[in-house]
């Protein structure tokens, strides 16, 4: 073999496992940004429930891909530290706590990206007493059995409104 071929032959055989371990590295490197994406929703989660919009929508903010969030995304999911179900739970189970009505609750949920089938399927699951809960919040921020006029009560079933509670039980509360 000449000088030459065994030159050529060197620059084949330098250049192929260059190319090889190029593309190894480019992989490597889409799996460390894959693998730090789901390290900081996990981080996420450690604080408290979020849904997959939330969390897609934060990833997002930190710079990462879409499918570099795709990915983390389906390892929460594989590995259950994610859940949109138990995300809707924990929502309406602090909310209702805080005194807020069913309207309330689901724009809440309908702003962190969780499905309206979801709720309605959990809402529906569970027997709330909305009007027990109406009470309770109503029974918070005035007295009961006190004599109101027209202005008033106009102003307590806006604030009942404000806080989410359909018209109908508002005004079982005044009856």
């Amino acid at each position: 073999m000449s000088y030459y071929a065994r030159l050529c032959c060197q620059k084949q055989m330098m250049s192929s496992p260059h190319k090889m371990i190029s593309r190894n590295s480019r992989r490597n490197r889409a799996l460390k940004v894959e693998r730090d994406a789901y390290h900081i929703a996990v981080g996420l989660l450690s604080r408290r429930e979020h849904s997959q919009c939330e969390l897609a929508t934060k990833l997002q903010q930190k710079g990462f891909t879409e499918p570099a969030i795709a990915a983390a995304l389906a390892l929460l999911l594989e590995h259950d530290l994610q859940s949109d179900q138990r995300f809707v739970e924990d929502l309406v189970r602090s909310r209702m706590l805080k005194g807020y009505g069913p309207l309330r609750i689901r724009h809440d949920c309908r702003q962190r990206g969780i499905a309206a089938s979801l709720l309605d399927d959990y809402l529906g699951s569970e027997n709330f007493d909305w009007l027990h809960l109406a009470r309770a919040t109503y029974g918070k921020k005035y007295q009961a059995n006190q004599q109101i006029d027209h202005a008033e009560k106009a102003k307590r079933v806006r604030f009942m409104q404000s806080r989410g509670f359909p018209s109908d039980i508002i005004f079982q509360l005044f009856d």
